[in-house]
């Protein structure tokens, strides 16, 4: 059994302690868990996992059902949050905008957005909330058209959020593509490095699913350029190499999600257990696949993000050794374990590790 390994500088109570809020090597090293719960009012076939339930080794949850809108008013279940802030972990809420990278542009002004850093700042004050991880600052290719002043306004904006309290933790999520990852443009780094806490790098969902060449969205080793081609983990490390961005910030995200194409509602480790699946249409991770990219980040030198933890086999229903048989495997590899296979689990394969 995997053993929960709790860094020395984490939290007291649900506080993390640093020296430095936005050089913390602690949480640069740590697991973090994306956690959404109620996942049943998207599909009813997914089980819910109860905040109670969540694996110890998930040593800070990123908490996604939070949203802010253009006039700065939170919308979230406090009683809901209330259960996952009361596990005495540091909690992080996602930072973004209903329409993602194009309303960045639209909120965002020459000192940042101070009304609605208020608002932020009062409610983590509030709530219990240790920072906030702020995603779409990327167009992501042609998603949405370039908007020039946000690499420039969202500097105000973090420097005003990371005021909010002492050792407030500021996460922001990158593309980890070429095209945004070392254009300036899109993210200026030299300024951001001593900011923020940690930067999300976006390794899930490179790739669309093509469980003819892999089963899942983004395999760890690089492939070769052509027909066959897929975007994988190594390739990203090589392009966050050559850019800007500080190495000693950099936590990985593990994608643990199966991906049924036709699927418009997220799938579950829950439902390939029972069953509910066909393998030409899914792209399933096996635990090999998890096992190799928590090894990834172990030999990378980072920490990583589990994503999303709701999605595991989280009631066994596959039968293996333990319940988050996935998950298990990510940590194992990021901790220097073992592979532990699973035969309902391990229901696809691929030619790509």
């Amino acid at each position: 059994m995997i053993l929960c390994l709790l860094f020395f500088c984490l939290f007291v109570g649900s506080t993390i302690t640093t020296t430095d809020a936005t050089g913390n090597e602690c949480i640069t090293k740590s697991v973090m868990c994306y956690y959404n719960g109620h996942m049943s009012k998207l599909n009813s076939e997914i089980v819910d996992l109860d905040p109670k339930d969540i694996p110890c080794e998930c040593e800070l949850l990123i908490y996604t059902r939070f949203s802010i809108n253009a006039i700065s008013k939170v919308d979230v279940d406090l009683e809901f949050l209330k259960s996952v802030t009361a596990l005495n972990k540091p909690v992080l809420l996602t930072l973004a905008r209903d329409n993602g990278y194009s309303d960045w542009g639209q909120v965002l002004g020459p000192d940042g957005h101070t009304k609605e850093v208020d608002v932020l700042c009062d409610f983590a004050l509030k709530n219990n909330i240790a920072g906030y991880l702020i995603e779409g600052l990327s167009p992501k290719c042609i998603n949405y058209q370039f908007q020039p002043n946000i690499v420039n306004y969202i500097i105000p904006y973090i420097k005003q959020l990371s005021k909010c309290k002492p050792d407030f933790i500021i996460g922001v999520s990158v593309d980890p593509r070429g095209s945004s990852l070392k254009n300036p443009c899109v993210y200026n780094f030299p300024v951001l490095n001593d900011l923020v806490t940690f930067y999300e790098i976006q390794t899930y969902s490179l790739n669309k699913c093509d469980p003819t060449l892999y089963n899942g969205m983004t395999p760890t080793k690089m492939s070769k350029h052509g027909a066959e081609y897929l975007f994988g983990m190594e390739e990203v490390a090589l392009f966050i190499k050559n850019s800007q961005i500080s190495p000693t910030k950099i936590v990985y995200d593990m994608e643990l999600e199966p991906r049924d194409i036709e699927a418009t509602m997220p799938s579950t480790y829950s439902q390939v257990c029972n069953g509910l699946f066909n393998t030409t249409e899914w792209c399933i991770p096996n635990t090999k696949n998890l096992y190799d990219k928590g090894k990834f980040a172990l030999e990378q030198g980072t920490g990583i993000i589990v994503k999303t933890i709701d999605f595991d086999d989280v009631k066994n229903a596959c039968g293996c050794d333990s319940t988050f048989i996935g998950f298990k495997n990510i940590i194992a590899g990021f901790r220097g374990g073992s592979q532990t296979p699973c035969e309902k689990f391990d229901v696809q394969s691929s030619k790509l590790e």
